[in-house]
């Protein structure tokens, strides 16, 4: 049955059945004392392979200089205290916070993954589904949760496009305040007490909030590949050379554009295309195969960054 509203001055309101018990998240409610449960596994590991080593990464010069220069000072950390009494100014042994920002597919996750390898740790991938909850308070118990669990499994801890949990903190005032920046406080704290490394990433770099930044030792720029490293992408997303007839320095200059993401999904999808013969002594991918496989992937990014933009602007005018 609808649920009916009288208010003094106004004529009867009637609201949808499900009102009552709608989710609301911008002001979550309290958990009654009879709804307590343990807090669930906020993510879950993953044990790095050796195809994740950083080395056979295909990533800009830059991007792999700063990530190295990181992993760097934690393996020299004796001497940088030897030499420069670091922990004077910089007393957590073993601590390092790096923040990977850009567009998707551009090999974010697989890097964390290499730096796990590296550092020879698995990898505690934090489930942003299971962090957040509709009960007040209940999000900063799963953001300690998460960190409990990277301790005890000695992993690199790795919030990926969490960007809420990132975000500027909102101003007292607001209906949904005191829950945000609870949630910002507690992950900052935790931040601060950390002993190990964390990797965060995010689409939306610019929504950081500035108490974060400082807590940040590397912010790394990750962008869609060049020429050269999109024709390495092409020869390492095919391993079967023998049975490709395809040139990859033009594959490269037709996917201008394009994330690494993308081209593993053409080379995939070409695979797949050129697999359809019952005779498997005929299977092959050729240029044609590729070449359309590079049409579709432009045409969903197209529409994609088409139907985004008609969303931005929509919100727009709503503000105004």
């Amino acid at each position: 049955m609808p649920t009916r509203i009288l208010t003094r001055h106004s004529p009867e309101i009637e609201l949808p059945p499900d009102a009552a018990t709608a989710d609301d998240h911008r002001n979550p409610p309290r958990r009654k004392r009879n709804e307590e449960e343990p807090a669930p596994d906020v993510g879950h590991l993953v044990q790095p392979e050796p195809r994740h080593e950083l080395d056979k990464l295909i990533l800009h010069a830059e991007v792999k200089t700063d990530i190295l220069a990181g992993l760097r000072a934690l393996e020299i950390r004796a001497d940088l205290d030897r030499i420069w009494n670091l922990s004077s100014i910089q007393p957590q042994e073993g601590k390092c916070i790096l923040n990977f920002y850009g567009p998707p597919g551009t090999g974010k996750t697989r890097t964390a993954l290499g730096i796990a390898l590296r550092l020879g740790k698995p990898l505690y991938q934090v489930d942003y589904s299971a962090v957040i909850s509709k009960y007040l308070g209940d999000t900063a118990k799963h953001i300690k949760a998460a960190f409990a669990a990277a301790r005890e499994h000695d992993a690199v801890l790795f919030f990926d496009e969490a960007d809420s949990l990132l975000s500027k903190r909102v101003a007292t005032g607001e209906s949904c305040s005191t829950s945000i920046n609870q949630n910002r406080n507690c992950l900052m704290q935790e931040l601060d007490r950390f002993d190990g490394v964390v990797i965060v990433t995010t689409n939306l770099f610019e929504n950081y909030d500035p108490a974060l930044l400082r807590r940040i030792q590397r912010h790394i720029k990750f962008r869609n590949p060049d020429a050269s490293m999109r024709r390495e992408l092409f020869a390492l997303h095919l391993p079967n050379p023998d049975r490709v007839q395809a040139d990859y320095a033009d594959l490269a200059a037709l996917s201008r554009g394009l994330s690494g993401g993308d081209i593993l999904n053409i080379c995939v999808n070409a695979i797949h295309a050129g697999s359809a013969d019952a005779d498997t002594a005929k299977w092959q991918v050729t240029q044609g195969m590729l070449e359309r496989e590079i049409e579709k992937a432009r045409a969903a990014r197209k529409e994609h960054e088409g139907k985004s933009a008609k969303a931005r602007r929509r919100i727009g005018f709503c503000v105004k």
